[in-house]
C-alpha cells in the first residue's frame, strides 16, 4: 500500500517512484537510504537546520535508550489501543528520534504509523529505530497528507496547529496531547533556578474538539552521572537557569526527579 504523502509544493497524492515519491506534476522527492523523505517546503526552513539541535537529540536518545521513560509509553499505548483498529493511520506529530513511534508500533502492530518532525537528524534515527513506519520530515504547521485521513494522532511535548489537526483527522478521529504537569522536573528546577515555577495547567480546550479524558502520570526518575547530563541536555533547561545553578548541578553523581505528565485525549466533532 502507497503512502498518504502529499506533495508539499502543490498538494498532491506522492506516489512511489524507483527510490523515490513522485506526484502527478512530477515533483520528486528522493527516499533517503534509512526510508525516510524530507517534505518540509523551503518557506518552512527559517534555519540551515531547524529543530532540536543535535546535541538535543542525541542526549534524548541516550535518556529514552535507558528506556526510564517507559510509564509514559505504556500510558500512551493505553490511552490509544481503543480508539485504534486493525488498519487505522496514527501521526506522531513530533516524532522526535522515535522512542514513542517503535514502542506504539510494537505494541500496535497493526496501525499504519506516521512520524512527522522539523528536525532531520531526528527523523533519520526514528526511521531506523522503527522501520514499519513512513517518516518524513516537515512542519507541524504544513503536513504533508490529505484531509481526513488519521484516525488518530498524538504528540509528546510536541507544537500542534489546531487548523491542521482538524483538517487531518477523521471525524470521530482522536488527538492525544502529552504535555508536562505541574510537578514535572520539579527537583531540577529548584537546582536550577533560585525562583522556580511550576508548570501551568496542562488541560487547554480545542475548538472543533470535546474533551475525552485527562490522565495524570507520574513516576520518579533516578539519574545517575551521564544520563543525568543528558536529562539536562535534552530539555529547555539546557538553555536556561543559573550558570552556577547549572555547574553544581552537573556535578551531581545522582539525582532522583519526578516526572509528571498529563495526556489529554480528545475526539474530533462530527
Amino acid at each position: 500500500m502507497s503512502p498518504l504523502w502529499t506533495c508539499p509544493l502543490c498538494g498532491e497524492p506522492l506516489r512511489p517512484e524507483g527510490k523515490a515519491l513522485q506526484c502527478p506534476a512530477r515533483h520528486s522527492f528522493d527516499y533517503a537510504r534509512e526510508r525516510y523523505v524530507n517534505l518540509l517546503a523551503t518557506h518552512r526552513r527559517h534555519s540551515r537546520e531547524p529543530g532540536d539541535s543535535r546535541e538535543m537529540i542525541d542526549a534524548r536518545r541516550r535518556v529514552h535508550g535507558a528506556d526510564v521513560y517507559r510509564p509514559l509509553l505504556e500510558a500512551l499505548v493505553a490511552t490509544l489501543q481503543p480508539v485504534l483498529g486493525v488498519g487505522d493511520s496514527l501521526l506522531d506529530l513530533g516524532c522526535g528520534e522515535g522512542y514513542y513511534s517503535h514502542g506504539v508500533t510494537t505494541a500496535l502492530p497493526r496501525v499504519r504509523l506516521y512520524g512527522v518532525d522539523i528536525a532531520k537528524p531526528a527523523v533519520r534515527l526514528a526511521a531506523k529505530a522503527c522501520p514499519q513506519g513512513e517518516f518524513a520530515v516537515a512542519s507541524a504547521f504544513d503536513l504533508p497528507l490529505p484531509e481526513a485521513s488519521m484516525q488518530a494522532i498524538f504528540s509528546v511535548f510536541a507544537p500542534a496547529s489546531d487548523a491542521e489537526l482538524l483538517r487531518l483527522l477523521k471525524q470521530g478521529g482522536y488527538y492525544l496531547k502529552v504535555m508536562p504537569g505541574a510537578d514535572h522536573l520539579w527537583e531540577l528546577r529548584q537546582l536550577l533556578y533560585d525562583a522556580p515555577r511550576r508548570h501551568d495547567r496542562a488541560q487547554v480546550d480545542l475548538a472543533g474538539f470535546e474533551s475525552v479524558a485527562h490522565r495524570p502520570v507520574q513516576f520518579a526518575l533516578n539519574l545517575q552521572g551521564a544520563l543525568l547530563h543528558d536529562l539536562v541536555a535534552m530539555t529547555p533547561y539546557a538553555y536556561g537557569g543559573q550558570r552556577e545553578n547549572k555547574a553544581r548541578l552537573l556535578e551531581l553523581e545522582s539525582l532522583q526527579v519526578q516526572a509528571d505528565f498529563v495526556l489529554s485525549l480528545y475526539r474530533r466533532g462530527d
